[in-house]
């Protein structure tokens, strides 16, 4: 009899998959099949945003990715001000004018 493994399990037929970008030249390891689909995915959807920026934008993108990746709290933070409805502007204040609910 030969000794039990401690680790779990695979899927049959799926050890591991490498998805090489034809574009960038990047490698993205998956150890399973959903894994490899969402790196796939972003992957794409990267190239897709950053194609659509400008040399300015991607850099000021990059600065912004990095302070918000770098401190979760400040990134839930600031999304959750962004989600919050925005505060009635004081009275007399430049865009205090009469504002209808949504």
């Amino acid at each position: 009899m030969s000794p039990r493994s401690s680790r779990p399990a695979s899927v049959p037929g799926w050890d591991q998959a490498v998805f090489r970008c034809g574009l960038c030249g990047a490698r993205r390891t998956a150890s399973t099949e959903d894994e490899y689909v969402r790196a796939v995915s972003a992957h794409r959807n990267a190239h897709a945003v950053f194609d659509r920026l400008n040399a300015i934008e991607r850099s000021g993108m990059g600065s912004i990715l990095r302070v918000l990746l770098g401190d979760i709290a400040l990134s839930t933070e600031l999304l959750a001000l962004i989600d919050q409805d925005a505060p009635e502007p004081p009275t007399g204040a430049p865009g205090s004018g009469s504002r209808r609910p949504s």
